[in-house]
């Protein structure tokens, strides 16, 4: 091993590539635990959309304004349904892909979407 300025011998190249391979194998284990995690989380969050789902539909019926209305609500649940299938049925990879790909696609309506869920998160944490 040579030695540097301060009179300390150097890293050896094989050294280096043994700990950035380490590093590497240690990031890839924390990025499937990750993954898993959220993968856990899928089951939950489906459930949560379904039980939202059917509190719309048990109420769409009764809520002011008239079939029009009752009729978006029930649509909603639909949607709010159909995600919750979505969920269930892919992995949190093609999820997060699809998700990238549309916001590549329709930046504006992201961001409308992102702030329609911020304020509908906010307000059901004041409920």
């Amino acid at each position: 091993m040579a030695n540097n300025d301060f009179g300390s011998s150097t890293f050896s190249s094989d050294t280096v590539a043994d700990a950035a391979a380490r590093a590497q194998d240690q990031a890839v284990r924390y990025g499937r635990r990750a993954a898993d995690a959220v993968d856990a989380g899928r089951e939950s969050a489906a459930s949560t959309l379904e039980s939202a789902a059917a509190g719309i539909r048990s109420r769409a019926d009764s809520l002011p304004g008239g079939r029009q209305v009752g009729r978006f609500a029930h649509q909603t649940a639909d949607k709010l349904g159909a995600t919750a299938q979505y969920l269930r049925e892919h992995e949190v990879r093609d999820i997060t892909s699809k998700i990238e790909s549309f916001i590549k696609a329709h930046p504006a309506q992201a961001l409308f979407g992102a702030a329609v869920v911020g304020f509908l998160a906010g307000r059901s944490m004041r409920s």
